[in-house]
């Protein structure tokens, strides 16, 4: 990252040239050759990094000739020793640039600047002196082809301009003539000074013909899907009038259109000289899929150690099983310390009561989001306090608002975007009592809870979905609400991947819009689990990269994940299913004995109760259904009260066995009360689909993903 001066660089370099590159240390045992680098650099260095440096450190060892020393010392021999050969004269004989890098190999010499730059330098004299010393050190591609003919065209060899000399020898080197043929086709174009480029041409005619081909794929493809653009429908009989000049002019066009498209299907023969650097260009550019294709051995091939350190994988009888340890907790850094909560003002203090302190992610980001303006976007692992960021960003907003002891509540609105309605619920809940010491009123607006127009004037905050929102933003009549809003906070970003991403992406739009029109401050404050494209989800929120975007890993998770992935390697379905369901239930009883709860997830609404029904069967086989059983809680025959009013069968079936179902199905007082009884430890396990990954706020141990 540019922190290291460039001579603590070379000397690391150097050393590890040293030791891994030169076979002078083929003695020395890999860990002292390891040890001996640590004590260079200071720290403990990875095992892929040191192999990685071993690999390239070995690679420019085999880019220099090995003997060159050797070669000297027998030649200064030779020239000293008594001359006893009959005939001839005693001449030095100098060996070609293209065959040796006059490079010495001293351990003063830097290695980054001197072998390398003494190789270019000589590359250069050699190519500028003559025609015939064509060496070359990177691969042989049309870039190496346009070079090669540019030095032929100045040297005066030919009389074509380079890009049409380089598009003559491409036509050569695709024909099908003999190898002797083409050979002196090439001689007669690039002349006889330039014989040793034949040389090389004819040696590397295949590597050459690949990167035509490529070329040429690359230029059809995209042609075509140009080509592929939809057409304006034709309505009714059209009627032309043309002169008899644009009648001619026409049939020339299609004449020439004909040519183009059997030259498109014959490969080259329509390419002029102007198109060799669109060829080149095309040649150079990748496939569509090659970055997502492995490529074997080498350099650019996938790594095979790409699970954490510690990982173990186990074979069962019909599945096999990899476990993966948890990430550890990063420790605190040297500046970092957590805000107390006493250090803030008034207002802040009166939100979060009860709190001792704010934790490291919101401590990280309490300076950004509470004292600017500026747009945030926070990706941070779940559990890491999201929802205590979109509070601070809350306060303030309302701390702007207070002047003179008194807070001008008809001077804002404040949304909280949130992406399903059980989460809004909760959201207003949550907010709506943190924030009723500052006589802010917090209301939900969704698809079950309609707002007339003054219950929407007397609230400070409206807790909605992306749909509901955007529905009321697009009616023109509602833009004296959308005027007052002050700040958007959109929860689960991330889901800008969804199907429903596109509805995000049309508020954002929206009011990035309103602001640049109307000149107003509306403030977007994203709120995300960790995404792999956090830069450009924050250039589209108009977030400052610099000040309002923060990205935290897994090291900050408050409690370290564990994870283990289960793969079903039965073939007969009957029995993959049951096994599938035997797992689930020893991955949930396993959590259970040890006095935890269980969230299992299933796909769809109908399998919450099946597979719940099923784990309560395989219970009653194993004899364990007493775990589940909540009886002995003090207020079960209350509870027992509330659930039998319950409006779906299955779950005043399932209660009394200590298992709950929650899907959007359901009613939303069943859903809630699902909620309350799992999040007070009425419910041992709750089987539920994805409407609760959402940012619900349920307490569980284990979470099975069937």
């Amino acid at each position: 990252n540019g922190e290291v001066v460039s001579e603590e660089l070379q000397q690391v370099a150097q050393a590890v040239y040293r030791l891994f590159g030169t076979e002078s240390d083929t003695t020395q045992k890999p860990l002292q050759r390891r040890n001996e680098l640590e004590r260079l650099v200071g720290y403990t260095v990875q095992d892929s990094v040191l192999k990685k440096l071993a690999q390239l450190a070995q690679k420019l060892c085999s880019l220099q000739r090995g003997s060159i020393q050797e070669f000297v010392q027998e030649d200064t021999k030779a020239v000293d020793g008594d001359d006893t050969s009959e005939f001839g004269a005693s001449f030095d004989f100098k060996a070609p640039s293209r065959f040796i890098i006059d490079v010495t190999l001293d351990d003063d010499l830097p290695l980054g600047s001197g072998v390398l730059s003494s190789f270019q330098e000589e590359q250069h004299d050699a190519s500028t002196t003559s025609c015939n010393s064509t060496a070359f050190a990177g691969p042989v591609n049309l870039r190496w082809l346009k070079d090669q003919c540019d030095l032929i065209t100045r040297s005066g060899g030919s009389m074509l301009s380079g890009d049409e000399l380089a598009m003559a020898l491409c036509r050569v080197l695709r024909s099908n003539k003999a190898g002797d043929e083409i050979a002196g086709e090439l001689l007669d174009m690039v002349g006889d000074g330039a014989f040793e480029i034949v040389q090389d041409l004819l040696s590397h005619r295949k590597e050459l013909g690949d990167a035509i081909q490529h070329g040429l794929t690359i230029l059809k493809s995209e042609k075509v899907s140009s080509n592929n653009q939809p057409k304006m429908p034709t309505y009714g009989t059209q009627v032309t009038i043309q002169t008899e000049y644009e009648r001619q002019l026409d049939k020339i066009k299609r004449k020439e259109g004909r040519r183009a498209k059997r030259g498109a299907e014959n490969g080259m023969n329509d390419f002029g000289a102007d198109d060799f650097s669109s060829l080149l260009q095309a040649s150079e550019r990748k496939q569509p899929f090659d970055d997502m294709i492995g490529t074997g051995e080498g350099e650019s091939s996938f790594q095979v150690t790409s699970l954490p350190q510690g990982t173990t994988r186990k074979h069962m009888k019909g599945y096999e099983e990899v476990k993966i340890p948890p990430t550890p907790t990063a420790p605190l850094g040297p500046n970092e310390k957590l805000i107390e909560i006493r250090e803030l003002d008034d207002i802040a203090q009166a939100a979060f009561q009860g709190y001792k302190s704010l934790n490291r992610v919101q401590s990280r980001i309490f300076q950004a989001t509470y004292n600017t303006n500026e747009n945030i976007l926070v990706c941070a692992p779940t559990g890491a306090g999201k929802t205590n960021i979109a509070m601070i960003a809350v306060l303030h907003e309302v701390k702007q608002h207070f002047r003179e002891g008194i807070l001008h509540k008809n001077e804002f609105k404040i949304v909280y975007v949130a992406p399903m309605k059980a989460l809004a619920a909760e959201v207003t809940a949550t907010f709506g009592r943190r924030l009723s010491p500052l006589n802010l009123v917090v209301k939900e607006l969704t698809g079950d809870m309609q707002l007339t127009r003054s219950e929407i004037e007397e609230t400070q905050m409206i807790v909605t979905t992306p749909e509901k929102w955007d529905v009321i933003t697009r009616k023109s009549s509602d833009m004296a609400l959308s005027m007052l809003v002050k700040l958007i906070i959109i929860d689960e970003v991330h889901l800008l991947n969804d199907d429903r991403g596109s509805v995000i992406e049309t508020l954002v739009a929206r009011t990035l819009r309103q602001v640049e029109s109307m000149q107003s401050m509306i403030r977007i404050v994203g709120l995300s689990a960790t995404l792999p494209t956090y830069k450009e989800v924050a250039e589209f929120l108009r977030v400052n990269a610099d000040t309002g975007l923060f990205y935290f890993d897994s090291s900050y998770r408050p409690v370290p994940l564990a994870q283990q992935y289960i793969g079903i390697t039965e073939r007969d379905y009957a029995k993959r299913n049951d096994l599938f369901n035997s797992i689930c239930y020893d991955k949930v009883v396993e959590s259970i004995k040890q006095g935890h709860q269980a969230l299992v997830f299933v796909h769809t609404r109908k399998d919450t109760g099946k597979t719940a029904r099923t784990l309560i069967d395989l219970a009653a086989k194993a004899g364990e259904v007493e775990l589940f059983s909540n009886a002995d809680h003090p207020q079960y025959g209350l509870i027992k009260k509330d659930v039998s009013k319950a409006k779906s069968r299955e779950v005043i079936e399932f209660f009394d066995s200590g298992f709950g179902i929650h899907n959007a199905g359901m009613m939303r007082s069943d859903r809630n009360l699902m909620e309350r009884l799992f999040a007070d430890g009425l419910l041992k396990v709750l089987v539920c689909t994805a409407t609760l990954a959402w940012g619900v706020n349920l307490p569980a141990h284990t979470v099975v993903i069937k």
